[in-house]
């Protein structure tokens, strides 16, 4: 599931980005508006980074946790804080057009946060 949503990203009412060109539907079962095409995002969870990479897409990540270390590109890519403490700000600076958590983090009060700054969580 969360392959299909970050190809379809990379490549309630709608969350997120409020001129939204599509809708995904997240690993909880939300509905997230995406812009057409994704330039900037953002990965809260290792794995997530990892599978970014895998799909050809890791020239788009502008932040990633500090517990990312695969692949030896992310080496350049800004530090936003660990899985479970995101840095709000940090993140908001890099303006990503979509944030990927992990269910597994629990992030809802800073999920709401990003959503309020027009910026897609899934």
């Amino acid at each position: 599931m969360m392959c299909a949503v970050i190809f379809a990203a990379c490549g309630g009412a709608p969350a997120g980005n409020l001129t939204a060109a599509r809708t995904v539907t997240d690993g909880l079962g939300r509905e997230v508006g995406l812009p057409a095409e994704v330039r900037r995002a953002v990965s809260l969870a290792p794995s997530i980074t990892e599978i970014v990479f895998a799909a050809g897409a890791g020239d788009r990540l502008v932040g990633v946790t500090s517990f990312c270390d695969h692949p030896a590109e992310i080496v350049d890519i800004a530090k936003v804080g660990d899985t479970q403490s995101p840095n709000v700000e940090a993140i908001v600076a890099l303006e990503p057009d979509v944030v990927f958590v992990s269910t597994a983090s629990q992030l809802q009060a800073f999920t709401d946060v990003l959503e309020g700054r027009n910026i897609a969580v899934v």
